[in-house]
């Protein structure tokens, strides 16, 4: 299978490498690493056993690639915008589309671009940072969650298919047939510990866990979180509170990517992670009174008011 990596970070390395190493034809698009992955190759350092591609598709722009089978997203919300520019060239009459993206609200943007029929989600629980350019620490988990943007049996049988094709790819994965469904688990770890992270000024989850009543704070996000995905009919799976506290703690120094993007002045992907789902949460009148005060926090630190 042809595929197309559209912002190859530390996830979309990390996930592609796998792809390639499975026997794929990969190509990674990139921006500030692609010198040094074009000269030097990937190298995925990985609790789940290392890769090492030693000639990369390393391209910089779409139009260098050309049509593929699937294209997956892997790029910041915040680069949001250049879809209209970015995939058209990457787009064949059967290709797929493939978001891995953290938040809500990116498969249907993609939607407007591509066919939405085929259009998918991919929920990723993992520990991915970059070393330096073309060098990815795996540090914890892996696995993926699929679903489709429309909600059809047709679209469940593709997000089977992707499942099957991550699976070769030694990913642990599953195959749902509804977005939110899947979204919120992943949010009972974004929204709390990425936000708090990234409010109390870009510090890693062993600092939070050593602040007075932060531990606290982030069960009772958590809860609230849970508490939402309930209320619009998309019950989270029973002890998740307690797994997401406990492979937090477990985490070691590890800096959330909202935290890592502000340290280096970056822009957040404030709308997708925070704002787009505490809309969804206002809108079923959810009470959430901590999850509002840290998006008061987090809007305080980036400055958006």
């Amino acid at each position: 299978m042809k595929i197309a990596i559209l912002g190859a970070g530390a996830i979309g390395c990390y996930y592609g490498a796998r792809l390639a190493e499975a026997g794929h034809e990969v190509y990674f698009i990139l921006r500030s690493a692609w010198e040094a992955v074009k000269e030097r190759g990937l190298s995925i350092s990985s609790v789940d056993g290392d890769v090492r591609l030693e000639r990369v598709h390393a391209l910089r722009k779409p139009e260098e690639c050309g049509p593929v089978d699937l294209v997956v997203v892997a790029w910041k919300t915040c680069c949001n915008d250049l879809f209209s520019k970015a995939l058209p060239p990457l787009l064949h009459g059967g290709t797929r589309v493939l978001t891995l993206q953290n938040g809500m609200g990116n498969a249907e943007l993609i939607g407007r671009v591509a066919s939405a029929e085929r259009v998918f989600m991919g929920l990723c629980f993992v520990c991915c940072m970059v070393r330096e350019p073309g060098r990815i620490a795996h540090l914890e988990g892996g696995d993926i969650q699929f679903a489709p943007l429309l909600p059809t049996e047709e679209g469940l049988l593709g997000a089977q298919d992707l499942a099957e094709l991550f699976s070769h790819a030694k990913i642990h994965t599953q195959a749902f047939k509804f977005t939110e469904q899947i979204l919120w688990c992943k949010l009972t770890w974004n929204i709390p510990f990425n936000g708090l992270c990234l409010a109390h000024g870009g510090i890693s989850v062993v600092d939070l866990f050593a602040l007075p009543g932060e531990q606290e704070r982030a069960r009772g996000i958590i809860e609230e979180v849970c508490l939402t995905a309930k209320m619009r009919g998309y019950p989270t799976p029973e002890g998740i509170v307690d797994k997401q506290m406990y492979r937090t703690a477990h985490m070691g120094p590890f800096v959330p990517s909202s935290a890592v993007d502000y340290n280096l002045g970056r822009p957040v992907e404030y709308d997708a992670i925070w704002g787009e789902p505490l809309k969804r949460a206002h809108e079923v009148k959810a009470p959430v009174p901590l999850w509002e005060q840290l998006c008061r926090d987090i809007r305080a630190r980036l400055q958006m008011d």
